[in-house]
């Protein structure tokens, strides 16, 4: 008998299985899902197991120069996504390794799964046999060859009836994604129209109750001219796409579109606009209406009017307000906020610019700004409001302004009205969720960080505050995935490595904390030289103290480096305190902080569970209270 024939198309590691033929990831014999292109870097990393697979490698494969986005931020959501479904970890992997500027290795041991195709040698009768048996062999095999032909045509016949019925059927569409429209202008500064366009129409239909709408950030990093509609609407988790471009010769624009059913790749509905730049809005609306009219989307009578409602807009205005958003979106917040005033400047009716302007005053007072930019932010959100009431941008804003004011029934009714007014608003999910974890109420926060999370799977900002949420609720090792993760896609961003820092403390892996913060200060621009030099201390104090080390040496930093003056930053201190076995002393450090009203205190207070043996204090109660958590 000739041997098996064995092909090494399937991968087997730990309880998963990979076919690399089918594109198919299973894990215990059921099916998990894993997108497209990270499935393929995964094929990459398992047929070269224990090897240093590098950066340039994958990005000759698996990118192209035509790609959308940056490779660095691509590859990083790759990774992340592979790691998310194996339930690996970048700071402990058991999977795959990341080799710094490098590449990534697969670690664990791979086992080639053959396929076994049986080969079976024809019977051949006897010579005897064949002319004796040759007339009834004819007449017995002529009636089963018949049968076998018709019944193979009528197999045929209902397997095309099947597939044309799943090719041309009306998909039900509940959810959509609008991909960055092209600019067609060679000018490189009418990329701010084709961004602000992108992300009014994708502000548009996240106002529709009945419709799913994922993100702009989203929809970005997703998008790739390497990839099918189905492909990038499985990255983003929605039924249809919306593509098209944007072109402008002087006040002219013209705004093509088109709607794709990414199950069959179909294109359900095109239209070109043309229009005067000062009524971009206003057929942004129209084109919003058209979408929902094509995919059978309900509106509300309310939903139908915000969108039937004419908003023209000075030409000048509209080039800031696109512009800033822009800025916004990559958290240049100085920009931002400068090209926003001036857009207010020019139009005080602008409803939108004044919304734009509270969100970057807030973000600058979230990072560091004084007092200042939460005074001013709330003022250009009832600005806001004043003009258009539903402005789910601005009520947002109030909502966690109102948060750091310690009023949490009026935090939530803002953040309530911002998410009816825009049901897909992920960054209001977010920050509402952040609000409710830090309320204690933390099955709440979970379900709204998750409903963002959908509605915003690979945005940086956006899942970075889903940090707080799982600390908040004491899941620190889901929190402590989910910030490696962040840090995965865009090692740059500095937050990060502050609530990283914090969940090593919490986990008591204390020189990891350390070295966390040193590389917060380099990717802040700090020299590599200083930033270990100022850790030398903290260091030494671990070393020769252990825990009890570190904290007395973190106390003693803090209250050294403390100004005269200084508002906030009472509960690091506070936690020292408590990590030191010195209780009084927690109290009055927090009953200090409440006089002051540090903004912050609202932020930990319920969160580190340090403070858990003074919860039953009057005097830990009447803070509690005061800062309107029961």
């Amino acid at each position: 008998m000739p041997s098996p024939v064995s092909t090494a198309r399937r991968f087997s590691f730990g309880p998963f299985e990979a076919d690399s033929h089918s594109g198919e990831l299973r894990k215990n014999g059921a099916k998990i899902r894993l997108q497209a292109q990270p499935f393929q870097l995964l094929a990459m990393l398992l047929e070269r197991p224990g090897e240093l697979v590098t950066r340039e490698e994958i990005c000759q494969k698996l990118w192209s120069a035509d790609t959308f986005v940056d490779f660095d931020r691509s590859l990083g959501v790759a990774v992340n996504k592979i790691r998310e479904v194996l339930r690996d970890s970048a700071a402990d992997p058991r999977y795959i390794e990341t080799l710094p500027r490098k590449g990534y290795r697969f670690i664990a041991e791979v086992v080639s799964v053959p396929e076994i195709a049986p080969a079976v040698a024809p019977t051949l009768p006897l010579d005897s046999e064949r002319g004796v048996n040759e007339p009834n062999r004819k007449k017995a095999t002529s009636p089963r060859l018949i049968w076998a032909a018709v019944s193979v045509l009528l197999i045929i016949i209902v397997v095309s009836g099947l597939v044309a019925w799943r090719l041309f059927r009306k998909h039900p569409i509940d959810s959509i994604a609008v991909l960055p429209l092209a600019s067609l202008s060679t000018d490189p500064s009418q990329q701010f129209l084709a961004f602000g366009v992108t992300d009014e129409l994708t502000t548009n239909l996240a106002q529709i109750r009945s419709v799913r709408v994922s993100s702009h950030t989203s929809s970005t990093a997703c998008s790739s001219t390497q990839k099918s509609a189905s492909q990038m609407a499985r990255c983003l988790g929605v039924d249809a796409l919306v593509e098209g471009s944007v072109v402008r010769s002087g006040d002219r624009v013209r705004l093509t579109v088109q709607l794709i059913d990414a199950a069959s790749d179909r294109h359900l509905w095109a239209q070109t606009y043309d229009s005067q730049l000062t009524d971009i809005i206003t057929t942004q609306r129209e084109v919003t209406r058209a979408i929902a009219a094509s995919i059978s989307a309900i509106l509300t009578p309310q939903e139908q009017a915000r969108l039937s409602q004419r908003h023209p807009m000075n030409p000048e205005v509209a080039d800031l307000y696109f512009k800033g958003s822009y800025y916004l979106s990559k958290l240049d917040l100085d920009r931002a906020k400068e090209t926003f005033s001036e857009a207010t400047r020019l139009d005080p009716k602008s409803a939108e610019s004044w919304a734009g302007l509270a969100d970057a005053l807030h973000h600058r007072a979230a990072n560091g700004g004084g007092s200042a930019d939460f005074v001013q932010a709330r003022d250009a959100a009832n600005k806001a409001l004043e003009i258009d009431p539903s402005q789910a941008e601005a009520l947002m804003v109030l909502g966690i302004l109102s948060f750091s004011d310690w009023k949490p029934a009026e935090s939530e009714a803002f953040f309530r009205r911002s998410i009816e007014a825009r049901p897909s608003f992920a960054m209001a999910h977010m920050l509402f969720a952040v609000t409710l974890a830090h309320y204690g109420r933390r099955e709440e926060a979970i379900q709204q960080a998750k409903l963002a999370s959908a509605l915003d799977p690979v945005s940086v900002l956006t899942n970075s505050m889903a940090w707080h949420v799982y600390f908040c609720a004491r899941q620190y090792d889901e929190a402590l995935r989910i910030i490696l993760g962040v840090m995965e896609v865009d090692p740059t961003f500095g937050p990060a490595y502050g609530r990283l820092a914090r969940s090593y403390d919490q986990k008591g892996e204390y020189a990891k904390a350390i070295d966390t913060r040193v590389r917060g200060r380099i990717a802040e621009g700090e020299s590599a030289e200083k930033a270990n030099r100022d850790v030398a201390e903290l260091r030494a104090a671990l070393a020769s103290g252990g825990a009890r080390g570190y904290w007395q040496r973190t106390l003693e930093i803090l209250l050294r480096d403390r100004k005269p003056d200084a508002r906030g930053g009472f509960s690091p201190i506070a936690r020292c305190y408590m990590r030191l076995g010195k209780r009084e002393e927690a109290l009055q450090t927090l009953e200090k902080a409440y006089q002051l009203r540090d903004s912050r205190l609202i932020l930990w207070l319920p969160a580190y569970e340090e403070f858990d043996p003074l919860r039953s204090d009057a005097r830990f109660q009447k803070i509690l209270h005061g800062l309107g958590i029961s």
